[in-house]
């Protein structure tokens, strides 16, 4: 019998992170989720099968926080076959004289460091069963350059180039990595925004993704795309799921 597929998702507690969760889960998956604030966390345990689910409540970029969660969690259940590295905030937005040198720092702290540390987490228990597919979350902002986002951007961009290192340097070790490039998602955070704009501004915002503006399940299924065999000569990508927005 084949062991179980087991896979650590951050950023669980809503939007696209929870859309991954409840993917894997239907693909039968044991899961670890992770986030800084327990109560979304067990939101997200309502919607699947508890007996399945382990949650851990933590900040991501924090030195040791994930390698101690993640250790816990392959002694569990044996073994760590995906990390889905989807952490990550977006928290003002503006050019660069006007962009903070404590918004700067916290924009890097969470969406490179904290990828960073999800993925040291992870490697040692992927290098020691020589498979392991890792799927970080960029962004068509770290692809393009685009209005106001001096701080979220480049770090987008530094996930993207990480990524590309990680799957240089670990594909002797049977381990996979690559990078999905989301377009505009509406989850449940961004649902009031932009329902509170202008008609003509989602207009715009329509108008520039071809295929229209994205859902989280969108993300999620590629992202099981790209933790499956299905994927298994994939590597090193970065892959926009934007609804066409790139291409024009």
């Amino acid at each position: 019998m084949a062991p179980p597929h087991c896979a650590v998702i951050t950023g669980a507690g809503s939007g696209i992170g929870r859309a991954i969760a409840q993917r894997f889960h239907r693909e039968g998956s044991h899961l670890l989720l992770v986030g800084r604030r327990r109560d979304k966390l067990e939101e997200t345990r309502a919607l699947l099968d508890t007996e399945r689910i382990h949650l851990a409540d933590l900040d991501v970029a924090e030195a040791g926080a994930m390698d101690d969660a993640v250790t816990a969690f392959v002694e569990a259940v044996g073994r760590v076959d995906a990390l889905i590295a989807n952490a990550g905030i977006n928290p003002l937005r503006a050019d660069t004289l006007h962009t903070d040198d404590a918004n700067w720092d916290e924009t890097i702290r969470v969406n490179l460091t904290g990828a960073h540390r999800s993925c040291k987490a992870v490697l040692p228990h992927m290098i020691e069963q020589h498979s392991g597919a890792i799927v970080t979350l960029g962004s068509i902002s770290g692809q393009v350059g685009m209005a106001e986002r001096a701080a979220y951007g480049p770090t987008k961009a530094g996930v993207i180039q990480y990524t590309r290192n990680l799957a240089v340097d670990y594909a002797s070790h049977g381990i996979r990595a690559n990078c999905i490039c989301p377009g505009f998602v509406v989850t449940d955070l961004v649902r009031p925004w932009l329902d509170s704009r202008p008609a003509e501004v989602r207009a715009q915002i329509e108008r520039a993704h071809p295929l229209g503006i994205g859902a989280p399940d969108d993300i999620a299924g590629v992202a099981w795309f790209l933790c499956s065999t299905d994927s298994r000569w994939i590597t090193g990508t970065d892959l926009s799921v934007d609804g066409g927005f790139t291409c024009l």
